[in-house]
């Protein structure tokens, strides 16, 4: 397959996007980390919509990557390309779900475990879906085990879509792509006002005080996925052609597009207006030349990209294992329950360290030398 240039200014987008993601899940199963319903509260609340950018940028790459590689058929290289992604995602998969596996038994032998416990995180029935990334196909009822990964499950079956989708996509005059663009809104649209109330009635946990989202995850998490992903290949048809270069590689439009995504997550706006906000991000990070570009490759930044997999893969089963671990020694000096937000900004980053410093070593003891030796391997064949 032909490589591409490499883009790495997305790299640390990715290392950003996944941090912003930790400290969601910080603000709901630690402590909150800002005043309830404040600016910051909003767009930390709103972090769930970085799995959307994700997906958008998985479209994007994908594109970037392999989108000469099929040709007319996908026989030639569907089984390589297969194998990369397999590589690529598989083996932190199933280290970070044994991981969770080692936590569920010491959360039992430490905690009196309740009903709630094994019908959602501890379901021994929805372990054969996670083994087989089907645990946002609408089998379970839940998410479960290491819940982030639901998103790891659709990206890979839209990994398994893609050459199917890319041969028709690539015929699609400009016209036609303008259509396929509102098709995705509309599909947004439909997640927002079908999708997610649906879930939520079917779930008893519908809150007439939460609309607009696009926050479905175990059960229709394929469909969040295909439309980003989908919106990632048209934008990258877009950075294909330079449009709008000649504006969005201007220092000034760089930091506007930045502007523009905190203001769109800080205030009640319908999901997925920040997702076209994401887009403006993506193209003004690629085509930036000046100090959007120095930024977005420094050294930490880019490190943090490198890992962004094994940090977003082992953020839970840390975060899970280090909280209880600290409630059972029940060390007087640390208050986990309504700390002040200087102490829990002090946990979180002391917490993060931790995140960083483990998911290096998953990132060079797992994740790359598994993904080097299942591609050799394939290579073999």
């Amino acid at each position: 397959m032909k490589k591409k240039t490499y883009l790495s200014s997305l790299t640390s987008l990715r290392g950003i996007a996944a941090l912003l993601v930790i400290l969601l899940h910080v603000n709901i199963f630690c402590f909150a980390l800002a005043p309830w319903d404040s600016p910051f509260d909003l767009f930390i609340q709103k972090g769930y919509l970085w799995v959307d950018f994700f997906f958008l940028l998985s479209g994007f790459i994908m594109m970037h990557v392999y989108s000469e590689s099929f040709g007319e058929s996908i026989k030639k290289n569907f089984k390589k390309f297969m194998r990369s992604r397999f590589a690529r995602i598989y083996p932190l998969h199933i280290f970070s779900f044994l991981c969770m596996v080692a936590f569920y038994f010491w959360y039992r032998a430490n905690f009196i475990m309740y009903p709630a416990d094994y019908t959602n995180t501890f379901n021994v029935h929805t372990i054969w879906t996670n083994l087989l990334l089907l645990h946002s196909m609408d089998i379970n009822r839940n998410l479960t085990w290491n819940s982030a990964s639901w998103s790891i499950s659709v990206e890979w079956w839209m990994y398994v879509v893609f050459p199917f989708l890319l041969i028709p996509f690539r015929k699609l005059t400009d016209w036609k792509k303008i259509f396929v663009f509102f098709g995705v809104i509309a599909g947004y649209l439909f997640i927002i006002y079908y999708l997610y109330p649906l879930s939520a009635a079917t779930n008893g946990t519908l809150n007439p005080g939460t609309k607009d989202t696009l926050d479905v995850t175990y059960n229709y998490g394929f469909v969040r996925c295909f439309f980003g992903f989908l919106f990632g290949m048209l934008l990258y048809e877009l950075y294909r052609v330079g449009w709008g270069r000649r504006y969005l590689n201007k220092n000034i439009a760089w930091l506007l597009t930045m502007i523009l995504v905190v203001i769109v997550m800080t205030f009640s706006m319908p999901d997925f207006i920040p997702i076209i906000a994401f887009s403006a991000i993506i193209l003004a990070s690629v085509y930036t030349e000046g100090i959007g570009k120095q930024l977005l490759n420094l050294k930490p930044l880019i490190y943090l990209g490198d890992i962004s997999y094994s940090l977003y893969l082992m953020h839970l089963p840390i975060m899970f294992f280090l909280f209880n671990y600290l409630e059972v020694k029940k060390f007087p000096q640390i208050q986990l329950e309504n700390p002040s937000w200087q102490t829990a900004w002090l946990y979180t980053l002391v917490y993060l360290a931790i995140v960083i410093f483990v998911s290096t070593l998953t990132y060079y003891f797992i994740e790359v030398p598994m993904r080097q030796k299942l591609n050799q391997s394939s290579n073999k064949t």
